[in-house]
């Protein structure tokens, strides 16, 4: 079997690049698609318009207009953030995106009557990265963050699955930091028993729960 060229042997190859192959080299690049023309732009022109393309992007992969009949795409929205945050660098947009997909998500929950195990696991593991980003913010963009925060918690309370309740003890540490962190790790604990299936981290490339199309199906 073919043993597949890593990054090493890339790096080793463009390292003799001059300097007008290498601007050849990335022309290359961003005229190849669309994604590569984004992320090009994030890392080399980064501007507040690169983060309201990747928010409506991700909005759309996880509440998708319900007339489209497009599928709901948890694991494209994760790629997406993963993308940005790897492109400009910016933590406090990867943020706002995380949050993006946890509003979006508890939005179609609480108007569609959208119902699955994994799905609100995803939302949750993206909303513990999100509140667990939360003291690398510089401090004047921490207020409004806390406030979406709650939003959401407020939002969710009409869902089930158990998803209310563990919105409300992953955001406790953020939204009333003097209660105690350890129920949080408790509700984790349970979370993993009755998914059978180990933690894993959100904005890490995972195998991602089959995509949903068509009417979503309503809670039980």
């Amino acid at each position: 079997m073919t043993r597949e060229v890593g990054w090493g042997a890339v790096k080793a190859k463009v390292k003799g690049f001059s300097a007008s192959k290498l601007v050849n080299l990335v022309r290359d690049l961003y005229q190849a698609s669309a994604e590569n023309r984004q992320f090009l732009r994030g890392r080399l022109l980064h501007s507040a318009a690169d983060l309201e393309r990747y928010r409506s992007q991700v909005t759309d992969a996880v509440f998708p207009d319900p007339v489209s009949r497009k599928p709901v795409r948890v694991g494209e929205a994760e790629r997406l953030i993963r993308h940005y945050r790897l492109s400009t660098g910016d933590q406090a947009g990867a943020v706002d995106l995380m949050l993006a997909m946890v509003e979006a998500g508890t939005e179609q929950a609480v108007d569609l009557g959208y119902a699955n195990e994994a799905y609100f696991a995803s939302l949750e593991r993206v909303l513990e990265s999100a509140v667990d980003a939360l003291p690398s913010l510089p401090e004047s963009a921490r207020p409004s963050v806390v406030q979406r925060l709650r939003l959401v918690v407020k939002r969710a309370e009409s869902t089930g699955w158990g998803y209310g309740d563990a919105v409300r003890e992953i955001t406790m540490p953020a939204i009333s930091p003097r209660q105690n962190p350890g129920r949080r790790a408790a509700l984790a604990a349970r979370d993993r028993e009755r998914l059978g299936t180990g933690r894993r981290s959100a904005l890490r490339p995972t195998e991602d729960w089959p995509e949903t199309s068509g009417q979503p199906r309503r809670a039980q």
